[in-house]
């Protein structure tokens, strides 16, 4: 019986890890009519170039990835589900 229990709190456990696993990698690549968007987006702030869009499930939100700007500038930026900007920041790496 005690062996019984035990199985079964394990089991628990590994399907409650797995659960939240699955829930904080819920990012996704952008579609073609999501990337499309974007860029126009972009294009519309002045900036022409990025390295790597991802949909956060999670956070729902669109990580953008190494923007670069007309100034020259390298960017990170989220955009919220409508693609306006919700966080723009310099990449000084």
């Amino acid at each position: 019986m005690k062996c019984l229990l035990a199985l079964s709190s394990l089991t628990l456990l590994m399907l409650t890890v797995s659960a939240s696993a699955l829930r904080a990698d819920d990012d996704r690549d952008v579609t073609p009519q999501e990337k499309a968007q974007i860029e126009q987006v972009l294009r519309a702030m002045g900036c022409n170039f990025y390295d790597d869009a991802d949909f956060e499930g999670d956070r729902q939100r669109y990580d953008l990835s190494d923007v670069i700007c007309n100034d020259g500038k390298k960017y990170d930026m989220y955009l919220d589900q409508s693609f306006k900007v919700i966080y723009k920041r310099e990449d000084r790496d």
